[in-house]
């Protein structure tokens, strides 16, 4: 694990820390201009072409903002971590915020609906050549920076667990924490140009739009309640419960285990491959060993992201920081449980849960009432929570621009229900991982009970022959080597 520099680690943490202050001063009064432009444009119609820009402006201002609080929290969380793991999250969590800003900003081939997209074309129409040039400049900057930092095969396995072992390749990939520090500085760089653009273009354009809303102020209104992102006592709270202590000692092994788990995997498949291409058939129980090791690091990835981001909220060092972590708990918990559960009879049909219940071995070994009925009560809302994951992941989807209602559900969130409702998905994580465990074993005594039975039968022809040869002592001790032999095999 290559680690930042420290000048690099400095710089960052000085621009995320001056950055985090100035957008808790600006959200607010930029949601509320906006909202108080939206409702002129629904009472006066489309076309008026200063608040259209005004609209793009304060679209941008929003992303700029946005866009930085993500950044700036993943950066301080990356920093902090001590494990490898962790490291390797939010490693991923940053690549994720690299794609999506890129995509808010100027999306593929620049299609029309990205906001610099939008912005640039508004000058145009109203004959601001210059900064048209310096948005066209920007943009080429975001095309350039998407080349370089955002990895689009690392962003579709983020949060993706079908295929275990591509989670696991890419994440062996994520070593290097200073490219993911340029390249979060990069981005800030990129956001201090979009900041001077939106800034010339907003006082250029006051005047106007106060005589527009007939001259309210700015800053008067209010959009949004952010009261609601802050809480402080529930945050002290879930700390003296050591649901910190909880998730570091669930982190401090964790990469050991998945390494353990792929070798374990690779291995089988390697003599799978060899017995079926030398022999044509492939040995008792190693291709169910396969499937179990995947089903095993499926719930490894689900336990340790679900960790992971519970441990950037406890550790964060402002409000900002601490939603923005809440938002990766929500986003994190939602994917689990549809992955675990499912939200309805169709994903149910393809769920973790219903794979691990179809095993053989299942009938054997598992009391699984308490655990399905604590999936039952975690996933009884999972259906309408999925716009606000969808939100929550997304800065934009198509047309359609998150951010404005993500800060308005920001406010809305329950601090309380998404630590403990994580607790008590961390419960059902280790539930899942003993019966993954306790099949292995079933299948383990089951391979060691064929080979006996293999070796006992060996050992008896073997026994018969030694009958027949009489005093023959050179085929006594024949009979004795090829028994020794047959031993030590079938204890292999």
């Amino acid at each position: 694990m290559v680690d930042a520099s420290l000048e690099t680690i400095l710089r960052l943490i000085e621009k995320s820390e001056r950055g985090l202050a100035q957008i808790e001063m600006s959200l607010s009064s930029i949601l509320g201009t906006r909202e108080a432009i939206l409702e002129t444009i629904k009472k006066q119609g489309n076309g008026n072409v200063i608040l259209d820009l005004a609209l793009a402006v304060l679209d941008s201002m929003l992303a700029e903002n946005e866009i930085i609080y993500d950044i700036s929290s993943s950066l301080n969380a990356l920093l902090k971590a001590t494990d490898d793991y962790t490291k390797r999250y939010y490693m991923q969590i940053l690549n994720l915020c690299f794609w999506e800003a890129s995509q808010l900003l100027v999306g593929e081939n620049d299609d029309e609906c990205g906001l610099l997209i939008k912005l640039e074309k508004s000058t145009k129409e109203l004959n601001q050549a210059g900064c048209q040039f310096i948005i066209k400049h920007i943009i080429n900057d975001i095309n350039e920076f998407k080349k370089k930092y955002a990895d689009k095969d690392l962003r579709n396995v983020t949060r993706h667990y079908d295929v275990p072992t591509k989670i696991y390749e890419c994440q062996q990939k994520l070593s290097n924490i200073d490219f993911f520090a340029k390249g979060a500085s990069q981005l800030m760089a990129i956001r201090m140009e979009m900041s001077v653009v939106s800034s010339f273009l907003l006082n250029l354009l006051a005047l106007p739009i106060k005589s527009i809303l007939h001259n309210e102020a700015l800053v008067q209104r209010r959009g949004v309640d952010l009261r609601g992102m802050f809480n402080d006592a529930i945050f002290k709270a879930f700390r003296k419960k050591n649901l910190e202590n909880i998730v570091q000692q669930v982190l401090s092994k964790g990469q050991k285990i998945l390494d353990d788990c792929y070798r374990l995997y690779r291995n089988c498949g390697n003599v799978t491959k060899f017995s079926e291409e030398r022999y044509g058939q492939i040995p008792g129980g190693f291709k169910k060993m396969e499937s179990l090791l995947l089903l095993r690091m499926e719930t490894l990835y689900l336990k340790y992201d679900i960790a992971c981001s519970v441990w950037g909220y406890l550790n964060a060092s402002s409000d900002m920081e601490r939603t923005q972590n809440l938002r990766l708990i929500h986003i994190t918990k939602q994917a689990a449980l549809t992955h675990i559960y499912g939200y309805n009879e169709e994903f149910r049909a393809k769920s973790l849960w219903v794979r691990i219940q179809a095993l053989e071995e299942a009938n054997e070994t598992l009391n699984t009432e308490k655990v399905e009925e604590s999936l039952k009560k975690l996933t009884r809302n999972l259906e309408g929570d999925r716009n606000n994951s969808n939100m929550f992941a997304h800065y934009r989807y198509k047309d359609v621009y998150y951010i404005p209602a993500r800060l308005e559900a920001f406010g809305k969130m329950s601090h309380y229900k998404e630590l403990a409702d994580s607790k008590k998905l961390l419960d059902v994580c280790n539930s899942l991982e003993e019966y993954t465990m306790r099949f292995l074993y079933c299948i383990n005594d089951k391979q060691k009970r064929e080979r006996k039975k293999q070796c006992d039968e060996w050992i008896t022809k073997l026994d018969g022959f030694a009958d027949k040869i009489g005093d023959n002592e050179e085929a006594k001790e024949s009979l004795r080597s090829i028994r020794g032999i047959i031993e030590q095999l079938y204890s292999l």
